[in-house]
């Protein structure tokens, strides 16, 4: 398409409170703000796709079923949402705004062919229905023939031996993962299952440490590469 893409997911584990529903951490916001200010800066022929889950805002709020779920579960995305969007503007990233819910591949061109960065994030459908960040984003990898970069809360996946597994290609490698708690969209279990079984390749690194994000934008290997394509 004449251009060279970056879609990076930023976990909501990554960005909010793990213990405190509605917050968000935002001496971690301002790391992710740095490196990608840093990487657009050195790369203007890039475009990058943004995407965010939903943490202790989203998540917490679906977890609770009542009537007021859905809108609640919607308004709190969209708290979310403002707050990271606001961080970016701050620093002159021009992102734009795509609620989960009205995704669609022609809306993401749309905006990258505008010159804006689609920040798009897990929201809640109208009948009640998650919609993951994380299918989004391997939609999006598989339209572009593009790895997804996941930035999490810890340094990779980690194996039996409690260290980082470098690379991954069978889902048998991540059994030891079945017992990881569980969240709505179905945690980092789901997510490598879903790259697995879409023939993509992705990177799993820790968002948190300064300079990551950058160096994996850059194409670094940092964290796990989990390997989905058939002929990898």
């Amino acid at each position: 398409m004449g251009y060279s893409y970056r879609i990076l997911k930023i976990g909501g584990s990554l960005i909010t409170c793990k213990d405190l529903p509605r917050c968000v951490r935002l001496d971690i916001l301002s790391i992710i703000i740095a490196d990608l200010k840093r990487f657009i800066l050195e790369n203007p022929n890039v475009k990058i796709i943004l995407l965010h889950g939903g943490g202790s805002f989203g998540h917490y709020e679906a977890s609770i079923h009542d009537d007021m779920r859905t809108p609640r579960t919607s308004e709190a995305m969209q708290e979310l949402n403002y707050i990271i969007t606001k961080s970016f503007l701050k620093e002159n990233i021009r992102v734009i705004s795509v609620p989960g819910k009205f995704y669609s591949f022609e809306i993401v061109m749309n905006a990258l062919n505008n010159n804006l960065i689609p920040l798009i994030y897990g929201d809640i459908k109208f009948d009640g229905s998650i919609i993951s960040a994380d299918d989004i984003s391997v939609d999006i990898a598989k339209r572009l023939d593009s790895e997804v970069l996941y930035a999490i809360d810890k340094e990779g996946v980690i194996g039996k031996d409690g260290l980082v597994l470098r690379e991954l290609r069978d889902l048998n490698d991540i059994s030891i993962l079945k017992n990881e708690n569980y969240d709505v969209t179905g945690g980092i279990f789901s997510k490598i299952k879903k790259i697995l079984e879409n023939n993509i390749d992705a990177k799993i690194f820790d968002g948190s440490k300064a300079g990551n994000i950058y160096l994996a934008l850059k194409g670094y290997n940092i964290g796990t590469l989990v390997r989905g394509r058939l002929n990898a």
